[in-house]
């Protein structure tokens, strides 16, 4: 993995070498291994490398093509072989390339073209000094990260803001019309980061910038490129989704270090562990696996619908493979509030989720310790390998296939143990688009987003011209929403960044794999609820090589479980921290600190029963906790200076 950064100036004076060295210094952190510049004229590029694959030791960028055209590359290719054989190279040759000498042979022979032939993360930069044009690519699932700043004299370009940061002309300035749409997660922008100016190249683009500053930005990927797939049966299309994320997983361990993952009971993680098992073990090697449980004395039952402890599934995942290693990390026992500052400082934002923070980064440190710097996991299996299919009925019914959407309503009924009415909420009003837009038009009980500041800031109003400009009609095809859900994975890139500069460690997605993407879009979506069953596609494809036991289960795995009694048991510090925050300008103008105030006081002697007390404390209080402390953090780094102007170097804690 590496970072990179580079300008680009508009004012006929030549780049200045210390600009791209002030920047690199501050990307050392994400490129321990090699770092690397370039200047010509206008263009200044640097590179930052930490070494990962076999190939990485051979990587000495910038790296020039025989077009004289130059690259900086964040990029792990996973089509290596495929890529080489229609280059023409010979083997031998091939063998002592790394990725990024390939990628840029590829783009001289087929330019543009190329993006969507790729496997792999990427986000990369090529100096066309021919034609003097600057190109920035991303891949399609934004699993690298790639911002810019578009001055009056010049655009720089950089893996994190941090490095755009460093250069005096750049401001660090708060968005803080995208602070509200967080804390209301409204995430349609995917272009603008929470620093005002500061631009995101979004997932399945590139932009095209030439010496007078003019800038041309392409979508490269999306439903176009989306082929049906059609097939003899049911088994045929598990048999080929197999085949599809077993070569996905296979690929994904090319490392000079050692590979484990997270897994849990689910379908997507016991998928790539066990095909990830089978792999290793055909080398002699046995997969560790990292699982989330709740603290000893959690002792909530189960629902008819919810799983609290997986660790059954687990342990029968693992018997079942008999290669995989499990360590259990008790979320109770992890603070989840501790490394917060060195997260926003790593990954240059707010996080999501910060109630899940403590056992996650518990994961990140063992696997550091144990060498394990690849993780495996499958975050983007929702949206393909595992994707529920209920949003298809909508379809079908707006186009007049009213049998099959009967069928599939009677099913979820079945499945779920709803009401009849209930179960005609969720497939016909839930998942229509006013209702997805409704879900950012109001002020929710998961939200602890001030009303003031969501009122200054048109939450309301903004979340409706977004649905003026991307209108998702009745009836249209769930292809399309499905690839935003895909493309639109906003902050992943420099979420898996930031992991990569504190640990050391890469998280790798199979399920992201493009192969597995576009064959996922691109088959029939009755497939996915094929044979009367839910998520029928992996259920079917995994049989055999995964427990019974996981396959059949109808209950979701409940990450932190044990979140309440955490909450009873920190209450006296969260309250300290709420009045800290109350003296944070930023913090006390956007978060309703009255609010979390009173959930603390009011805080019930048992888990809440109705579900907007369990949104209050589950979601609104921790994400207000958590954006509030984001928010204090810009604020005192703004005052003395702000930590992006040195060079950023955490502090490993193994501990």
């Amino acid at each position: 993995m590496s970072a990179i950064a580079g300008i680009l100036r508009f004012d006929g004076k030549p780049a200045d070498r210390r600009d791209v060295e002030r920047m690199m210094n501050t990307l050392r952190s994400y490129g321990p291994d090699r770092s690397g510049t370039h200047m010509a004229g206008p263009i200044s590029l640097g590179h930052v490398l930490m070494r990962m694959t076999p190939e990485d030791s051979l990587d000495a960028q910038p790296v020039r093509g025989a077009s004289g055209a130059v690259m900086v590359a964040d990029l792990r290719l996973d089509n290596r072989d495929d890529l080489t054989t229609a280059l023409g190279l010979d083997p031998q040759r091939a063998m002592v390339s790394p990725d990024s000498a390939i990628v840029l042979a590829a783009w001289e022979k087929w330019g543009n073209d190329i993006w969507a032939r790729l496997r792999g993360p990427f986000a990369l930069a090529i100096w066309d000094a021919r034609n003097r044009l600057l190109t920035l690519a991303r891949d399609p699932v934004g699993l690298r990260a790639l911002c810019y700043y578009h001055g009056p004299n010049f655009l720089a370009f950089a893996t994190m803001p941090k490095a755009l940061f460093s250069l005096p002309d750049v401001p660090r300035e708060l968005n803080k019309r995208k602070i509200a749409d967080f804390l209301v997660l409204n995430h349609s922008d995917t272009q603008a980061s929470v620093y005002q100016d500061i631009f995101r190249l979004p997932a399945a683009h590139t932009a095209v910038i030439n010496v007078e500053g003019e800038r041309t930005k392409r979508r490269y990927w999306g439903e176009e490129n989306i082929v049906p797939v059609r097939l003899g049966s049911d088994q045929e299309y598990a048999d080929a989704m197999r085949e599809r994320l077993d070569r996905a997983v296979r690929r994904q361990l090319r490392t000079t270090h050692k590979v484990g993952c997270m897994l849990s009971g689910g379908l997507d993680s016991s998928a790539i562990a066990a095909l990830a098992a089978r792999a290793l073990a055909e080398q002699g090697k046995r997969l560790p696996a990292y699982t989330q449980v709740p603290a000893d004395d959690f002792n909530r039952p189960n629902t008819p619908t919810q799983c609290f402890d997986e660790r059954p599934y687990v342990e029968a995942i693992a018997a079942m493979t008999g290669s995989i290693d499990v360590t259990y990390v008790r979320s109770g026992e992890c603070d989840d509030f501790a490394d917060l500052e060195r997260v926003f400082e790593a990954s240059d934002g707010p996080v999501h989720n910060p109630q899940n923070m403590g056992w996650f980064l518990q994961i990140y440190r063992l696997a550091h310790g144990n060498d394990q710097r690849v993780l495996l996991t499958g975050v983007t299996g929702n949206a393909t390998i595992s994707w529920e299919g209920w949003d298809q009925a909508i379809d079908h019914l707006a186009r007049g296939r009213l049998w099959t959407a009967l069928k599939q309503y009677a099913l979820l009924y079945r499945l779920s143990m709803r009401s009849p009415l209930g179960a005609f909420q969720q497939l016909f009003v839930e998942s229509s688009p006013a209702a997805r837009i409704a879900r950012w038009t109001r002020r929710p009980s998961h939200s602890a987003i001030s009303a003031q500041f969501a009122k200054e800031m048109q939450v309301i109003d903004r979340a409706h011209q977004d649905r003026r400009k991307r209108p998702v009609k009745l009836g249209s095809s769930t292809l399309a929403h499905r690839v935003r859900l895909i493309t639109n994975m906003e902050s992943n890139g420099e979420w898996q960044a930031g992991m990569l500069a504190l640990y050391g460690v890469d998280t790798r997605d199979p399920t992201a794999d493009l192969d597995v993407v576009e064959f996922c879009l691109g088959i029939p979506d009755e497939q996915y609820l094929a044979e009367g069953i839910d998520r029928s596609l992996v259920r079917r494809a995994m049989w055999g090589l995964v427990p019974r036991s996981v396959l059949t289960k109808r209950k979701r795995g409940i990450q932190a479980a044990d979140w309440f009694g955490k909450i009873s048991r920190t209450k006296d510090i969260l309250s300290e921290e709420i009045s800290d925050l109350r003296k944070s300008a930023l913090a006390a103008e956007a978060i309703d600190l009255e609010q979390l105030d009173r959930l603390l006081r009011n805080l019930p002697g048992q888990f809440p029963r109705t579900r907007a007390d369990k949104e209050a404390y589950e979601l609104a209080l921790p994400r207000g906790l958590g954006i509030g402390s984001f928010l204090r953090f810009f604020e005192r780094n703004n005052l003395s200076g702000g930590l992006s102007r040195r060079r950023f170097d955490p502090r490993l804690n193994d501990q």
